[in-house]
């Protein structure tokens, strides 16, 4: 640990400025701004972020939600719950149709992670969902979903 020589807070070792006081702990070369710029840059491509977009301050986590929402219905409900209630000899149609009830909600949570997305980047910002969780809640809720409902469901 180190310490910041401005308000003498305790820093991790590999700190080039304090998370307190925002002053650089050492002098900073024009050399080290280029290359930290040219890193940016880099992730930015990697990254395929739109570098004329602005800083989106809003948080987007309805592809998180969405998935949560998914992997609940699916483990919690449909495979715990709906085996439980199958060992007890008792009818599981009840537990699909709550996980129904979760599959759907993903699946709304995933359009609005998208939705969201597509308002900001008209805005001038930059997108900060997740489009790969929101289309896998998407996608495999539609799918589990359609499964339980031709199977189980309507049997």
């Amino acid at each position: 640990m180190k310490e910041c020589p401005y308000c003498h807070k305790d820093l991790p070792d590999d700190s080039t400025f304090c998370t307190y006081c925002g002053k650089p702990l050492q002098k900073v070369s024009m050399q080290d701004l280029e290359k930290a710029k040219e890193k940016l840059e880099k992730e930015r491509e990697n990254q395929k972020i739109d570098p004329s977009l602005k800083h989106n301050p809003r948080q987007n986590s309805w592809s998180k939600l969405g998935l949560m929402l998914f992997l609940i219905s699916l483990i919690g409900l449909d495979f715990i719950v709906g085996s439980i209630v199958g060992t007890l000899g008792m009818n599981t149609r009840f537990v699909f149709i709550i996980s129904m009830i979760g599959y759907i909600g993903a699946i709304g949570c995933g359009v609005m992670s998208f939705v969201i997305d597509h308002q900001d980047k008209k805005r001038g910002f930059q997108p900060n969902g997740n489009s790969k969780f929101a289309m896998v809640a998407i996608i495999m809720s539609g799918y589990i979903a359609l499964l339980n409902l031709s199977t189980v469901i309507l049997k």
